[in-house]
């Protein structure tokens, strides 16, 4: 039977018409970024409430990435091997249900290095999701794909503002527990329901069957080819290190963004105001979005790699230099980000799905995520350290390394598309 594409060639509407895969994917995870979204924007504050310190918080981040290097080493295997609908539903039951309900009641930093070490376990579906995302899906079309799931993820953001109301009500920690809470039951349903509505793609199946009988000895030999294809090919190479860096700079963002935000010695701003920057992003995001939305061949991708890095250095410029109690500095962090977004993300995710096979995309993707884990691995406690020291080093030293990031994305060719193995 002729395996249907799982995006329509052509589209009466803004965007290409999602199917199969694809189209679930796409709605699940705009449907699960609307809770994961108020946990995001105050796990670090719920910890900091519960006792953790600034440099902490470093540990738990590493914590989390170091059991990522561990996972997502195996998980370009574990998707070949077992499928990549069954790793995808399973990993995401266990390491989002269970760390959540350790977070949803406790009381104490032990809570959450029990909870860090085991969501670090599923970054081993991240090859099994991505193969499910663009595999069946024609190269042209993939940047329609990627900005699509992108807009339905920054839609919602819009609702940010209600995780503020319920901060502003409960306080920071009854609040954080509701979220981690509406976060368990989020992520568990959602995979419940993948469990019914995806479909193995015909690589998976494929890839399946030829490792029915794989030995040790033949999995290290297939990781080794993995990596010889990364280095031999400069284009993979070049993306592999700029993403790395950028992936380094985010997880400084990630930890202490909102840290900074309320601390008294950085903006200074009330807990629950917060969550208006969410919401701001995601108005900008989807703007754009859909002012760009005819132009999804990915022809520009390069550029867009470009534009994109300038506007978060920007960006992340307005942040550093917000002044204490000001809320307009950070607001244009918030808006130029937002722009960065919506112009990167996308172009990043296609041009490096199209510069990997199908047939090797699983083991690249887990070669290539084992070492991002790797890389980024010091930076929360390094960011934790400098925070102590003055609030604003971490997010100087993100820039610094940005810079360096784009500086090398400038050597990448135009072309980024590669013939998909058959």
């Amino acid at each position: 039977m002729i395996q249907q594409p799982a995006l329509q060639r052509k589209s009466p509407g803004f965007f290409p018409v999602v199917r199969g895969n694809a189209r679930v994917i796409s709605i699940t995870e705009g449907i699960a970024a609307i809770s994961f979204q108020w946990y995001r924007t105050y796990v670090s504050l719920y910890m900091v409430a519960l006792g953790v310190t600034a440099v902490q918080l470093g540990w738990l981040e590493s914590i989390l990435i170091f059991t990522q290097f561990i996972s997502t080493l195996m998980g370009g295997y574990f998707a070949d091997r077992f499928g990549r609908k069954r790793m995808l539903v399973v990993f995401d039951i266990l390491c989002w249900g269970v760390p959540m309900a350790l977070y949803a009641v406790a009381q104490n930093p032990w809570y959450f290095l029990i909870g860090r070490f085991i969501n670090g376990f599923v970054y081993i579906v991240v090859p099994s999701f991505q193969c499910l995302f663009v595999e069946d899906v024609p190269a042209e079309h993939r940047v329609a794909v990627f900005r699509m799931v992108q807009f339905l993820t920054s839609g919602a953001r819009l609702l940010a503002p209600v995780a503020g109301v319920l901060v502003a009500v409960m306080g920071i920690i009854p609040a954080g527990r509701v979220l981690a809470a509406i976060v368990m039951v989020s992520s568990v349903s959602i995979a419940v329901y993948r469990q019914f509505a995806l479909q193995e793609t015909s690589m998976g199946r494929e890839r399946m069957v030829s490792t029915l009988n794989l030995r040790p000895r033949e999995l290290i030999q297939q990781y080794k080819e993995a990596i010889r294809l990364m280095v031999g090919d400069r284009r993979v190479l070049i993306f592999m290190v700029v993403r790395n860096l950028l992936g380094f700079s985010t997880v400084i963002w990630t930890t202490y963004s909102t840290v900074y935000l309320a601390d008294g010695r950085g903006v200074g701003l009330a807990d629950a105001t917060i969550s208006v920057f969410p919401f701001v992003s995601a108005v900008v995001t989807m703007a754009v979005i859909l002012l760009a939305g005819r132009r999804t061949d990915g022809r520009e991708a390069l550029g867009s790699l470009v534009a994109g890095q300038v506007l978060n250095i920007v960006a992340c410029l307005f942040f550093v230099i917000s002044p204490a109690g000001t809320l307009i500095w950070a607001l244009l962090w918030a808006v130029a980000s937002a722009l960065s977004v919506a112009v990167f993300r996308p172009a990043n995710d296609s041009y490096w799905a199209n510069i990997v096979g199908d047939r090797e995309r699983a083991l690249i993707l887990s070669a290539s995520g084992a070492l991002a884990a790797l890389v980024t691995l010091p930076a929360a406690p390094l960011a934790g350290i400098l925070y102590t020291t003055s609030p604003r080093g971490p997010f100087v030293l993100g820039i610094v390394v940005q810079i360096v990031a784009l500086g090398l994305t400038l050597f990448l060719p135009r072309e980024g598309t590669k013939q998909q193995a058959v």
